[in-house]
């Protein structure tokens, strides 16, 4: 559209109600009318007035005079008065009557009465505005758009001014505007025409559009129309597109012109668009609906699509199946070559670019990986810095604390105090995942909460499950019946909230760090009392806790526990303790130097026919392997060989080539073959040690060093082994050696530990042996933590009521005065144990005669971890005699048996069949020493009486 263009003026209409300003409203055959629901009282000529007034220089400075002050004047009050707006009535409802427009509000300008609503906005002002003549000075007209082609037609110049003389010779005359002239009368209204005679269906034409109606609608019949008009009346506007360009000629393409001469310039863009698709494929004829492509038109140019096209196209069932051809549109000569070339030139550039897009997206990829990696290991590292600052700082803080608190230890023992017992097997990851009911070993410890019989303790037990009730009353009665009192009010049991959310093989001391509202409890518990940790298996985890709880631990560092004791930590301590080790090496890493010193031992000691291996942080038998030096070929063939040097090459060939088959590894569960148990030995070290002929016992000293120096021996048991070199339960007392040999190294190691800054429980294990008729006791390994043997002989004081003579090594019953033994079977695991129900269990066995009694304090105690269903259990008999104690053992276990009849398991998931043949055994050695103490005695009745006759 065109706007204000110097020509002669026609009416502007009213558009409907769609919000469009007068001056833009162009709609055909609409007249100029107020909307029936907007009424107004506005006269033309009061417009008139107004623009006449506006107009007017004179009478506006006559207006501005009247608010004129002299310079320099100060004016109060407001500048400007406020002016009359639309009432509220109207601005409610639209359909109310207008009030009446003064000529005081005239006189303020019509565009303010528009802004204040007294006349509508959309009233037409345009005929006000053009005076009484009704003929404003600019008017809007349709611009004739001309087609895209024109613009490169070349014109001819001027030369001279007659073509713009019109222009120049015109004067916008304002007198008009000023004494509008008179309007005409209006024109006669034409009579009506008459009647249409009915055209025949056959004339009639097929399609007539809205226009074309109008059109007829308009026309007066009885005009002489030419046959141009009667073609853009009647036609229905197809032209042909002939080998890509249009017939522009053709009577019926210049109709559609004429026809369509106001959105020509949107639809000569369609038909150039139709020529070159046309002219693409190489279409020789098609068919054009002008009408529809007319209709495209109305759509904006960038959304028109090949589609959209193709549906302007009448014979598009024709030239479809041409299009779809393959090659089609490069048939065209040479323009057709051409094209062909551009379009493999394309494909090849594109392809070109693709690959080289590729590589740069890969590369561009890449560099973001590395730069995203980079990043995060910097934020890694720098996290990792600020935690080892952390950790470093509550680490020096806390070793500051237990100074303090060892200074301070021989008062804070005799006073009221807090112990948090931490049962956590705190090994590696990998040896975690390969101990069998972990959890319930972690909890193996429960006696711990025995510490209640001294009156100003309290215990805060950590446990990795919830604790049945029945496992707490069992013990609660043990300390009720020994007279503890007030034990609800000084027993807490904490479980980490989110053990069972953590993966399995997963640390106590860990799952307690890992939970926030654990850690509040434990904060809150030792709030303002003295307190301290006793830990079991100390390592980093441990300490960490201690730190950020900000309490003392009674066990050794982390870095001195991890190195004394691990096997060859241990033979560093018993070599300054001056305690015999046997004979053999440590701190070996690496398998040739294995096989070199172990063939030179064998050929040096050919006296011991067994060596052991011992991986360095193993535990519990586990990283055992023997060495039977009868297996070996090369001693076999060459026992008369006295060369040393000869014979141990020897052993090293056979070693090197055969050791997998030579060495019988202890357990296969944990390492089923030499190359794993290798494997780990490499990793962690280990030593070789040589076993004797003649192997006794196995005695083991359990000590407590408190934090000021001082040693307390608690007991010395006889482990019982079960599998060969493992340990499983213990008796008590030994009876093997002179408890004063033991007493005075394992008080010397004890004195050794402190010395390197070990405190709280230790065990030292020996063997006993016999060489050239005498005993020989050799120091073997090392525990720095409490063990299990070690608590049931705490649990043994509890029931019996006794405690042990270090001068003796016996604990006395305060009632008989005579000493008590007992068997402890070890933790016995099985998963079939957990099927009985708890109080069936004990129902039987009360039954079957496995009880304690009361009075005489002998009987069968159990070691529960928690209930049944646990599938743990541990049994400690009490007797008179050795021999009774054992005898329990044995009725104890082969109930057990009977209970686990129909149960078949793998024996890396029980060891129920290593303890039940470990009690077999041990009451065999009791029925043997029994009667060769029979024999004995007989033997001396029988000589003494020779000797009296």
């Amino acid at each position: 559209y065109s706007f204000c263009t110097l020509l002669v003026p026609f009416s502007i209409r009213m558009p409907n109600r769609s919000g469009l300003p007068p001056l833009l409203s162009e709609q055909r055959g609409a007249t100029f009318v107020v909307p029936p629901t907007v009424s107004t009282n506005v006269s033309v000529s009061s417009v008139h007035n107004v623009i006449q007034e506006v107009l007017s220089t004179k009478e506006r400075a006559d207006e501005r005079s009247t608010g004129k002050m002299s310079k320099g004047a100060r004016r109060k009050g407001k500048l400007k008065s406020n002016h009359e707006i639309l009432p509220v009535q109207n601005r409610r409802d639209a359909t109310a009557p207008l009030p009446i427009v003064t000529e005081t509000e005239l006189n303020k300008g019509l565009f303010s009465c528009i802004n204040r609503g007294l006349i509508p906005s959309n009233f037409d002002v345009t005929t006000a505005m053009g005076g009484e003549c009704g003929q404003p000075p600019l008017a809007a007209e349709l611009l004739d758009l001309k087609p895209h082609s024109d613009q490169f037609l070349k014109r001819e110049l001027l030369t001279t001014d007659y073509g713009l003389s019109p222009l120049c010779n015109l004067k916008l005359d304002m007198q008009a505007v000023v004494n509008p002239p008179v309007p005409p009368s209006p024109p006669p209204v034409p009579a009506p025409p008459p009647p249409q005679q009915s055209v025949p269906a056959e004339a009639a034409p097929s399609k007539i559009d809205d226009d074309t109606a109008d059109h007829l609608g308009t026309k007066d019949r009885d005009e002489t129309r030419t046959y141009s008009e009667l073609l853009d009346m009647y036609s229905l506007h197809e032209f042909v597109i002939r080998k890509g360009s249009v017939l522009a000629n053709t009577p019926e393409f210049q109709s559609y012109q004429r026809s369509y001469k106001t959105s020509w310039g949107c639809i000569s863009e369609l038909i150039i668009n139709l020529e070159k698709l046309l002219s693409d494929f190489n279409i020789p004829l098609a068919y054009i609906d002008g009408k529809a492509l007319a209709r495209v038109a109305q759509v904006d140019l960038g959304g028109v699509t090949t589609e959209m096209l193709m549906e302007c196209i009448s014979n598009k069932s024709d030239i479809e199946p041409l299009m779809q051809a393959p090659g089609r549109r490069f048939q065209k000569g040479t323009k057709g070559i051409e094209t062909a070339a551009v379009k493999v030139q394309s494909i090849i550039r594109m392809y070109l670019q693709r690959r080289k897009f590729i590589v740069l997206r890969e590369s561009n990829f890449a560099a973001l990986l590395i730069q995203r990696h980079w990043q995060i290991h910097q934020h890694h590292m720098k996290t990792r810095l600020n935690i080892s600052r952390e950790l470093s700082s509550e680490e020096l803080s806390w070793r500051r604390l237990m100074d303090d608190f060892i200074k301070n230890w021989g008062v804070t023992r005799h006073e009221k105090r807090l112990i948090i017992h931490l049962p956590s097997l705190s090994y590696l990851p990998t040896q975690c995942a390969t101990i069998p009911f972990y959890n319930c070993f972690q909890n193996s410890q429960l006696a711990r909460i025995l510490d209640l019989t001294d009156p100003n303790v309290e215990v805060a037990y950590l446990s990795p499950f919830p604790i049945e009730q029945e496992a707490l009353q069992y013990y609660t009665r043990l300390l009720q019946m020994i007279g503890v009192t007030d034990i609800t009010s000084r027993l807490h049991i904490l479980v980490p909230e989110n053990q069972s959310r953590l993966p399995q093989g997963i640390s106590l001391t860990k799952a307690v760090m890992y939970s926030q509202r654990n850690m509040k409890r434990l904060e809150a518990l030792t709030r303002g009392r003295k307190s301290y940790i006793v830990p079991c298996v100390v390592s980093k985890e441990e300490l960490q806790l201690a730190a950020r709880l900000r309490l003392p631990m009674v066990g050794p560092d982390p870095a001195i526990s991890q190195h004394f004791s691990s096997k060859s930590g241990a033979k560093r301590i018993f070599e300054l303790a001056d305690v015999v080790t046997p004979i053999g090496a440590y701190d070996m890493f690496e398998e040739g130097e294995l096989l070199v010193i172990l063939s030179k031992f064998i050929a040096e000691y050919q006296e011991y026919s067994r060596w052991l291996i011992k991986i360095d942080n193993e535990f519990n038998g586990r990283g055992l392997a023997c060495i039977d030096t009868r297996r070996l070929r090369c001693l076999e063939e060459d026992r008369s060989t006295t060369d040393v040097t000869t014979l141990r090459e020897k052993i090293y060939l056979e070693l090197k080539d055969y050791i997998g088959k030579r060495v019988k590894i202890i357990n296969q569960a944990v390492y089923p073959e030499w190359s794993s148990f290798i494997s780990a030995f490499n990793t962690s070290g280990g030593v070789v040690e040589a076993v004797p002929q003649e192997c006794i016992s196995s005695p083991v000293a359990n000590l407590y060093i408190h934090p000021d120096g001082a040693v307390q021996l608690l007991s010395v048991q006889e482990q019982v082994l079960s599998p060969q070199y493992c340990g499983l339960g213990a008796s008590f007392p030994q009876t093997t050696v002179p408890h004063t040999a033991i007493r005075d190294a394992s008080l010397s190691v004890a004195n050794v530990c402190y010395q390197k800054k070990i405190m709280g429980y230790i065990s030292v294990e020996y063997i006993v042996f016999k060489r050239g008729g005498q005993l020989r006791l050799w120091a073997v390994d090392l525990e720095l933590h409490l063990t299990n043997n070690s608590l049931a002989h705490r649990l043994f004081q509890c029931a019996s009521g006794t405690s042990m003579n270090p001068e003796t090594g016996q604990c006395i019953s305060t009632g008989s005065n005579e000493p008590l033994y007992y068997v402890y079977s070890g933790l016995i695991y099985h998963p079939f144990i957990g099927a009985l129900r708890h109080s069936v269990f004990f129902n039987h066995c009360k039954l079957r005669g496995l009880a304690f009694d009361t009075v005489e304090r002998i009987g069968t105690v159990f070691h529960l971890v928690d209930s049944i269903l646990r599938g743990c259990v541990g049994v400690l008999c009490i007797g008179k005699a050795e021999d009774d104690a054992v005898r329990m053992l044995s009725e104890a276990m082969e109930f057990i048996q009977q209970q686990l009849t129909n149960s078949n398991v793998e024996e890396s998931d029980s060891n129920f069949s290593c303890a039940a043949a470990a009690a077999r055994s041990l009451f065999q050695r009791v029925i043997a020493q029994r009667r060769a103490q029979q024999g004995q005695s007989r033997g001396r009745l029988r000589k003494s009486l020779q000797q009296s006759s």
